[in-house]
């Protein structure tokens, strides 16, 4: 009896080893895909992120750069970090969903307080008001769009 293998042996071996290879840089093809998939969801949702914070009605329909954007609120002293958000540019675009308003209704106010005036105190120094603040917000779709991709998110914002 010899001591190796038969020719067959090796070639079932070689096939067995080149299945398994392919298999794993499958694998790793797959989780550098799935990697550069979430730097990239990583990166718009800081975009994102950033703009929705510094929503403004003057940027919508408009291409501005992050720079733009974040030098008023910002003192941005990295040349590296300027030149980055300088030479990104986004598409900003705002569309207002809906109008919210909590507060009094018009039957509410035309209501007369509870208190007659002549049982309270100093009655004519106390101005009454029998309206509550109403407090308006808009709904707006805030859509940023920029060479990598579009997100959007929702915001709420006083209404002017």
């Amino acid at each position: 009896m010899r001591a190796g293998f038969t020719l067959i042996e090796v070639l079932v071996a070689t096939v067995i080893a080149s299945i398994a290879g392919m298999a794993l840089l499958q694998m790793n093809a797959n989780n550098m895909h799935l990697f550069k998939q979430i730097q990239y969801r990583s990166s718009n949702s800081e975009t994102l992120s950033l703009v929705a914070l510094h929503n403004d009605i003057k940027y919508n329909r408009t291409t501005k750069t992050l720079f733009d954007i974040l030098d008023n609120t910002y003192d941005i002293t990295d040349d590296d970090f300027r030149k980055y958000l300088k030479d990104s540019k986004i598409d900003y675009t705002e569309k207002v969903l809906e109008t919210i308003t909590f507060g009094a209704s018009e039957s509410e106010t035309a209501q007369e307080p509870a208190v007659p005036k002549q049982e309270m105190p100093h009655a004519e120094d106390v101005q009454m008001s029998t309206m509550a603040p109403v407090l308006q917000f808009e709904l707006i779709q805030i859509v940023v769009k920029n060479d990598e991709g579009k997100n959007a998110i929702l915001s709420a914002r006083p209404f002017q």
